[in-house]
């Protein structure tokens, strides 16, 4: 008996269950929409019975991780960030560029500018910690004024309150004069199609949370890299590598093809599975704060816990590292949802020139002499437009 036993009986119940739930789908897209996340779960399932196989289970477990690199913006430009973290799926948090997030500047961390110019819209605020769980929706929600909601956090009166992952362009359009999104993030595919995607307008998006409140641990969708850009307190980031996953516990039956698991700090009370490292599990910890830009790989699993009230912003992106990954999950997705065909067609089509379009923006120069951290940021209008890539 192995550490890893229980979890591959658990996923053997789990494979069954869904392959039963494909043979009786009568619709071949569906059907084959089930067939992928089966599969998924037997790449899982081999995963930790090599592990078992190789004795990794005799490692001892740990909650703690890596530190994340850190490098300062003025060191960085987009091509080596590329090159360095993103083709090498690490992490990295990027330094320096406080003064240049939003339309304030240095004094961007007050937040005026988001009670300024969104603070009488309309928010769904998620309460009671609606995020610690994957689950596929929260249950408990509030409608209610930016502003004030902005005010209970603030004071620490919103315990369990999340406004998570709402689209600045679609929702808060408002904020698109306020918010700079980070220029190594500005050559996104996604922004780069021919014809709008499903996902052309959701990002930026806004996220302001309460002292103590978490995210779930999850993997996001479509294998999407992600960014967040914060602008006030600090979150505790966990981010594990992909190949980690098949050791976090995930569980497909809720039938998508991104898995749930449970709560990180409910894996670490009742131990951590070993993340052997012959399979390439890591773990990487890091406290993010205002003026700092987190590069999380795609198809990454990873948490968040706010050990403040915060306010960031943040967005999936796509490039030449993870487009196969992303086109093959979009496609299946399209099967299960045919309207997501258009998305997949927008992106597939597009022969993409990385190469060409960062030489001709300039992109092998590290700044010389003074640093202007505006230089590593673009507006939210030109991010839309391809960025200062096209």
């Amino acid at each position: 008996m192995t550490l890893f036993d229980e979890e591959i009986a658990r996923l053997d119940v789990e494979r069954a269950d869904l392959a039963a739930r494909a043979a009786r789908e009568t619709d071949d897209g569906r059907r084959a929409y089930v067939d992928a996340i089966v599969a998924r779960v037997e790449r899982a399932r081999a995963t930790l019975a090599a592990a078992a196989a190789a004795d990794s289970g005799v490692e001892k477990p740990t909650t703690t991780g890596r530190d994340v690199a850190r490098v300062h913006a003025r060191d960085l430009t987009p091509r080596r960030f590329r090159l360095e973290y993103v083709a090498t799926d690490t992490p990295v948090v990027i330094e320096g560029l406080g003064s240049a997030l939003t339309e304030d500047g240095a004094d961007g961390e007050t937040c005026a500018w988001l009670t300024r110019r969104a603070g009488n819209k309309k928010v769904a605020v998620t309460r009671k910690d609606g995020h610690r769980r994957a689950t596929l929706s929260c249950e408990v929600t509030d409608v209610l004024d930016l502003k004030d909601f902005f005010a209970e956090v603030v004071d620490d009166r919103g315990a369990g309150s999340y406004l998570y992952d709402t689209s600045i362009p679609l929702k808060l359009p408002s904020l698109s004069e306020s918010v700079r999104v980070p220029a190594y993030v500005a050559h996104d595919y996604m922004q780069r199609t021919m014809r709008l995607t499903a996902f052309s307008r959701s990002w930026p998006s806004l996220f302001v949370a309460a002292k103590n409140t978490r995210s779930s641990l999850h993997v996001d969708q479509w294998q999407g890299h992600f960014f967040m850009a914060m602008v006030r307190g600090t979150k505790r980031w966990t981010v594990f590598s992909r190949e980690s996953l098949a050791f976090l516990r995930p569980s497909w039956s809720r039938g998508t093809l991104d898995p749930a698991m449970p709560p990180l700090e409910e894996q670490e009370e009742m131990g951590m599975l070993p993340l052997p490292r012959e399979f390439g599990a890591r773990r990487w910890d890091v406290d993010l704060g205002p003026g700092e830009v987190l590069f999380v790989p795609g198809g990454s699993p990873h948490a968040v816990r706010n050990l403040d009230c915060t306010v960031a912003f943040a967005g999936n992106f796509v490039d030449d590292v993870n487009l196969d990954r992303v086109l093959e999950d979009l496609k299946l997705m399209a099967a299960k949802d045919p309207a997501l065909m258009e998305s997949y067609r927008a992106l597939d089509e597009v022969d993409f020139d990385d190469e060409g379009a960062a030489l001709a923006a300039g992109d092998d120069d590290v700044h010389a002499g003074a640093f202007d951290a505006n230089a590593r940021v673009v507006r939210v209008a030109d991010y839309l437009a391809g960025g200062r890539f096209v």
